[in-house]
């Protein structure tokens, strides 16, 4: 009870840090979002040249919005800043409408793994950007060790496990999906893969004949 009668909850750390990191997310802190090094990766993987039409998902303060538009045409999304709806919901829509994209950014604060294996419809010949959370930097109670393993039959997938995974869902639709690049921080992966269209007899080294009767 504290001097008002009122009966105190128990404040874990991790509840602490959770908000900290909440506050440092909403105020674009830069420690958090890390815009220098996804700019840089942005420049490193797209050419001015190709005027590319971009998808970006959880675009928040949109940093790197402003980035993309040096590249292309973007559709930018994000429920929070740009009151645009759910980014989960969106990829679902723009699928109906039978878009694509040659370039595409998902930078969510948290697991991305609803949008597998279904973004990839999305997708012919792309470049995928793509924000992933280090399992192992947090402690993942029951819930998300559950939510882990029904996408990766693991309940805290390893970087290998994580990308052999997304190679997987790729292939749900016939996409080749290569890593191209990818950096580190304390809390994330921030992986480039090009994603390509492959035919289904080609890549299995199947023939389809027809049979006569």
């Amino acid at each position: 009870m504290n001097l008002f009668g009122f009966k105190e909850e128990k404040t874990t750390y991790r509840a602490i840090r959770h908000k900290i990191v909440r506050q440092k997310q909403k105020n674009n802190d830069i420690s958090i979002n890390h815009p220098i090094e996804k700019i840089n990766q942005i420049k490193t993987n797209l050419s001015k040249n190709m005027n590319y039409k971009i998808l970006e998902l959880f675009s928040g303060q949109g940093t790197l919005t402003k980035v993309y538009q040096e590249y292309g045409v973007v559709d930018s999304f994000d429920k929070t800043t740009l009151d645009t709806g759910d980014s989960y919901l969106i990829f679902h829509k723009l699928i109906s409408e039978k878009k694509k994209y040659d370039v595409i950014d998902v930078d969510p604060y948290g697991f991305p793994n609803r949008f597998f294996p279904d973004i990839f419809l999305l997708m012919d010949e792309t470049k995928f950007f793509l924000t992933f959370p280090k399992p192992y930097v947090n402690i993942l109670n029951g819930i998300t060790q559950t939510h882990l393993y029904s996408y990766f039959q693991k309940t805290n997938p390893s970087k290998d496990e994580i990308l052999e995974r997304i190679a997987l869902f790729g292939l749900c639709h016939w996409k080749k999906v290569e890593l191209i690049d990818s950096f580190e921080t304390r809390s994330n992966w921030r992986f480039v893969f090009n994603v390509s269209k492959v035919l289904a007899t080609s890549y299995t080294g199947t023939n389809n004949r027809k049979v006569e009767i």
